[in-house]
């Protein structure tokens, strides 16, 4: 009984963690979307990886939104 209560409190400690980079790297896309120099076509394309990125990271798919929020740096980079 010990060990189950010890393995669930280590999990409740590492989900924090394993949200922190996803947290991080859409609130900068979030930063950047406030921006007035992005054309409207780029601002959606954005605000949908965003939302795209979001979804994946709550499903436990960190590497999948790393990728697409890379993507969105990309553009951001070429703005």
């Amino acid at each position: 009984m010990k060990a189950a209560a010890l393995g669930l409190a280590l999990f409740a400690m590492s989900v924090p963690a394993l949200a922190g980079p996803c947290d991080e790297d859409i609130k900068r896309v979030d930063a950047a979307l406030t921006r007035t120099d992005l054309s409207p076509d780029v601002r959606a394309q954005l605000q949908d990886m965003r939302n795209q990125a979001e979804k994946l990271c709550q499903a436990g798919n960190e590497e999948e939104a790393a990728d697409v929020l890379a993507e969105a740096s990309s553009i951001l980079e070429g703005q």
